[in-house]
């Protein structure tokens, strides 16, 4: 089973020297917050990729409702962690569960295995009516930042590790309008996506921000950053 490369920053991923991805999580809060999910009192929640687990930070999801799921059993095992009533080793776009089985399928930064494949599998674990909540990098950002403007390639994000190490991990960005029409295609209904800067205020701020900003020749509070994606599994 391919842990994505996840195994080797694991310990250091949450850390505050990884600006990045604390811009990631600032952003987060912001798109929740402009545009809340509305999370109802009962049903299972499966969190794909779910490192330590956010869906209770995030969403304010009780414990006893999450299922934590990883590729990488070194993120399955940091701690502290939010707690869970189950934590599964799988990849997201095959996980050994029967259908229809969650209220929510819940993923912040799914850019590791966006795709058909991941939401063809979210799609299958849903409940009718079930509600699909993820973030991924905005191609906008990615594409600026890495000089690729090929919308359907998969690439890597790098990491640069405190003992100066670089490590890639697989991260396919993918333009709004290309995840909408996954979407549809796995039969995903009432699809709703949202773009997102990094907050006014917000610091410190990401080198691969202002990088990013600078090649497409906007501020950086004006350059979409990650994408909020909500859709709806049909009844």
């Amino acid at each position: 089973m391919n842990s994505y490369g996840y195994e080797q920053i694991a310990a250091e991923y949450y850390d505050a020297f990884h600006k990045t991805c604390r811009n990631f999580d600032v952003a987060t809060k912001a798109a929740l917050a402009t545009h809340p999910v509305q999370i109802a009192g009962a049903g299972l929640v499966l969190e794909v990729g779910c490192g330590r687990g956010r869906a209770g930070e995030f969403l304010g999801i009780p414990e006893e409702r999450i299922i934590q799921l990883d590729v990488t059993r070194e993120m399955l095992a940091l701690e502290p962690r939010e707690k869970s009533i189950l934590r599964i080793h799988a990849d997201a776009t095959s996980v050994p569960i029967f259908d229809a089985q969650f209220e929510y399928v819940v993923g912040f930064l799914i850019d590791p295995f966006i795709g058909l494949a991941f939401f063809a599998e979210a799609y299958r674990l849903l409940k009718p009516g079930g509600i699909l909540v993820a973030t991924t990098p905005s191609a906008e950002w990615g594409f600026a930042l890495r000089g690729r403007v090929d919308a359907d390639a998969a690439s890597t994000a790098r990491f640069i590790t405190k003992k100066k190490e670089t490590v890639e991990v697989p991260s396919t960005l993918v333009p709004v309008r290309r995840i909408e029409e996954m979407l549809l295609f796995s039969g995903f209904h009432e699809i709703e996506t949202y773009s997102q800067a990094l907050p006014a205020g917000t610091a410190p701020i990401s080198p691969d921000v202002e990088t990013a900003a600078i090649r497409a020749r906007v501020d950086l509070h004006d350059l979409p950053l990650i994408d909020l994606i909500k859709a709806v599994k049909r009844p």
